[in-house]
């Protein structure tokens, strides 16, 4: 790819290493070895990181950074990759290029060769990897993938450059771990101890298939009860980490329309929209019981410190589903608690 003038010039002043003149590795057979090169995503900025050192794959997912999963399989030697980083653009960018003379160009005009100037993966293989480009965006304004459905989607969605930026060994696969519905199928998670959103009314149930119901109930103005229940549709779970999976509402429906009026355990209730839980959120995590405390949202933890003798009866030794901020947490339900 040649160096194109959408690249922000900025300031003269950092250091780079010339690559002109570089010995690539030599090329190798396809049934060398291979490694995964692991594919991140930074929501506050738009950004897609792509490294092949786990170590670095962790600790952005511990600053914050969504991982995606695969997205290629990459060989061990073979023509060097090298990554830039643009400090000026705002959230920070960074750029992949096989191009040596590219990558000298981009450094003259500020960006910075990252990784002491070594490659940060290798090329090489049967297999088309696309770049795309997006000229409305500061940070993560090149896209990287295997899948030609990806790549079409953001062609039509106006980015730019349909171009492949190098072979890869291997084609790109989403994390994703639907036996965690599996180990949760049936169980009916609340306990949404007082201090949290919604109150403890709240309970859901999520099936081996991904599809959910989920109740709400609160003690009226007026007296009596508002009471909504709806049934819907989750995304496969992503593994975020060792301990977590986030799952997207697909879909939901009503199973009542608000408004109607049902008598109920000797009570009559009115239905209303839903007020709690998950209903609104386009996504919320699942937590194995064996994931750290302190990994939790802050908000989880204060309440946790306030009520800890609640926590440990509606908490200890479960999975645990938990909105972003920590606001709504609800655990599988004691049939001893109340």
């Amino acid at each position: 790819m040649k160096i194109k003038n959408h690249f922000m010039a900025i300031a003269a002043g950092f250091t780079c290493l010339s690559l002109l003149g570089a010995v690539p590795a030599a090329a190798q057979d396809h049934d060398e070895a291979t490694q995964n090169i692991y594919r991140l995503y930074n929501r506050n900025t738009g950004e897609h990181l792509y490294t092949a050192a786990a170590e670095e794959k962790n600790a952005l997912i511990k600053a914050g950074w969504s991982y995606e999963g695969i997205g290629w399989v990459g060989l061990t030697t073979g023509d060097g990759v090298y990554r830039l980083y643009n400090p000026n653009a705002k959230g920070g960018d960074h750029y992949y290029t096989v191009n040596t003379k590219e990558a000298d160009g981009l450094c003259k005009l500020g960006w910075i060769l990252e990784n002491d100037g070594q490659p940060v993966f290798m090329s090489g293989g049967d297999i088309d990897l696309y770049v795309a480009y997006n000229p409305n965006a500061n940070s993560g304004a090149h896209n990287y993938t295997t899948d030609r459905n990806e790549q079409e989607s953001l062609l039509h969605a106006g980015w730019l450059y349909d171009q492949v930026a190098w072979k890869v060994a291997g084609m790109g696969s989403a994390l994703t771990d639907p036996a965690v519905f599996y180990e949760i199928a049936g169980s009916t998670f609340g306990n949404n101890v007082y201090g949290f959103a919604g109150g403890p009314g709240v309970t859901m149930v999520i099936n081996s298939d991904g599809t959910f119901s989920e109740t709400n109930e609160r003690i009226a103005d007026q007296g009596g009860s508002e009471l909504s229940r709806f049934t819907g549709q989750l995304s496969m779970p992503e593994k975020i980490d060792e301990y977590t999976w986030k799952v997207s509402v697909v879909s939901t429906s009503m199973t009542q329309p608000a408004g109607t009026t049902i008598s109920e355990d000797g009570s009559t209730k009115q239905v209303v929209d839903p007020f709690a839980g998950f209903y609104g959120s386009s996504e919320f995590y699942i937590a194995s019981p064996e994931k750290p405390f302190e990994d939790y949202p802050e908000y989880f933890q204060m309440h946790a410190n306030i009520m800890p003798d609640a926590f440990k009866n509606n908490f200890g030794g479960s999975y645990i589903l938990y909105s972003a901020d920590g606001t709504t947490c609800l655990g599988v339900m004691n049939p001893d608690w109340n």
